[in-house]
């Protein structure tokens, strides 16, 4: 089977992640020696319709397209923004430079959503106002200027009180397809103003899930040694569950002038950004802050999906306890509106890794070695 078809990943990266004779020492190697991580010249190059070693073109396409895109904004500025991505090799750029260049190309709503997702790490939200003005005026074929002009106008429909509640009830895929069904500017806004009270800006499906996971975690196991009335609280369950004792704290990398040493320091940065500790989680529990993609995969993990649908009810032995796996994670990762596993993502890669065994507790031993590998050299204070 061609693993990259499969799971839209590189050929390459997908069989070493999914290659079951690769030791652990062997997978740290190559995931060192062989990863290319996707930078945003690449994505740019492709949606641009621009060869990948043609960084001449790539500029002067990306930067005209932004200057025509938002005239106010200063071309020098935008020029030298430009320069950087693709001469430093960045791996993203920020979310509404990936929309004003969605909106240059005449992209429709599946591919600006997939070119965000590369270029910026997560696509639109469902659920957010704004989002759904500027998922309307993809799918009427506007331009950024004239989507800003129907911003402007929306907005008076879908504010509403700083003390109201967000509805937690109310989940993507709902609003997904009512959106889809929205075919005028006075619809819209009918729309935004009746759906008002059950929108908001973070993933309500992600979180009840987030929830559910917690919950299970919080509660004795025999294998914890945990008195059965006693709840584990959330600074064990990130240690416990999370591995987050194994996650350099407060430190940085130095810079490196060796190529070789900066790519391992990527990949390093990669599995290191934003993992989470106790601070992290109760603030997503409180709703102060949106669950975050690596969260909920590693909680996922953690339960084998828990009680939710995306669990294992199977009453039988898996013959690949791997395909399983992942067929489970992508449908929640989807359901959440979040991007798929990406081989071309250093912390994805460890995942797809770590997710190759003959039973479910062989990927909680997997992961907290694999990540004792990754950061078994220390590094230096900040």
């Amino acid at each position: 089977m061609d693993n990259s078809m499969q799971y839209g990943m590189t050929k390459l990266m997908a069989d070493y992640a999914t290659d079951g004779n690769l030791t652990m020492a062997e997978a740290k190697s190559k995931l060192q020696a062989d990863a290319y991580i996707r930078t945003a010249n690449e994505t740019l190059a492709r949606y641009c319709g621009v060869a990948d070693n043609d960084l001449m073109t790539l500029k002067k396409r990306v930067s005209g397209l932004l200057s025509d895109c938002d005239p106010s904004q200063n071309r020098d500025s935008i020029e030298r923004n430009v320069r950087r991505w693709v001469n430093e090799k960045v791996q993203f750029i920020s979310r509404e430079n990936a929309l004003k260049l969605a909106f240059a190309l005449h992209l429709s709503v599946k591919d600006a959503e997939e070119m965000m997702w590369r270029l910026c790490g997560e696509g639109f939200h469902w659920r957010d106002p704004q989002d759904i003005v500027w998922l309307y005026a993809l799918g009427h074929e506007m331009d950024f200027a004239d989507a800003c002009a129907l911003s402007s106008r929306m907005a008076p429909a879908y504010r509403l009180p700083e003390d109201a509640e967000d509805e937690r009830e109310t989940m993507t895929e709902n609003i997904k397809m009512q959106v889809g069904q929205i075919q005028s500017e006075d619809e819209l806004r009918t729309f935004l103003k009746e759906a008002a009270p059950h929108l908001g800006r973070l993933h309500n499906t992600a979180y009840q899930l987030f929830t559910d996971f917690m919950e299970l975690l919080k509660t004795a196991d025999a294998k914890d040694n945990l008195p059965a009335d006693r709840k584990m609280p959330a600074n064990e369950i990130v240690i416990t569950y999370l591995y987050n004792n194994l996650i350099p704290q407060g430190r940085k990398l130095k810079a490196s002038k060796s190529v070789d040493q900066a790519e391992k320091d990527a990949i390093k940065r990669d599995i290191q950004q934003n993992w989470p500790d106790e601070y992290a989680l109760s603030r997503m529990a409180n709703r102060e802050t949106d669950v975050s993609r690596k969260v909920l995969i590693l909680l996922f993990l953690a339960c084998d999906g828990g009680e939710t649908k995306y669990g294992d009810f199977s009453d039988e032995s898996r013959e690949d306890i791997f395909e399983d796996t992942y067929a489970r994670l992508s449908s929640m990762l989807a359901d959440c509106g979040f991007p798929p596993l990406d081989s071309r993502i250093p912390f994805d890669w460890m995942i797809l890794y770590c997710m190759v065994a003959d039973d479910f507790v062989d990927i909680d031993e997997n992961i907290p070695r694999f990540l004792s590998g990754i950061f078994q050299l220390p590094e230096e204070p900040c």
